[in-house]
């Protein structure tokens, strides 16, 4: 038995795959670049959260998440 190929553009080695995997990277490496996070290191809170650690820990999600949403074959 042979395994159904997958859906064209959405496995690992493809080009779109590839792409998305890169400006995902770029993304993440722009929103934890020090100038950035440095408009976080205030004293203020997002509900009692410290800004910065709300900030790192929101971002960090959001690029898991992309991350899962492009690596999902459809």
């Amino acid at each position: 038995m042979s395994t159904p190929d997958p859906t064209p553009g959405h496995e690992p080695g493809s080009g779109r795959y590839r792409d998305r995997m890169i400006g995902l990277f770029l993304l993440a490496a722009a929103l934890f670049n020090p100038p950035l996070l440095g408009l976080f290191g205030v004293k203020g809170t997002i509900l009692g959260v410290p800004a910065l650690y709300g900030w790192v820990f929101g971002i960090w999600a959001a690029v898991i998440a992309l991350a899962a949403i492009a690596g999902r074959a459809r």
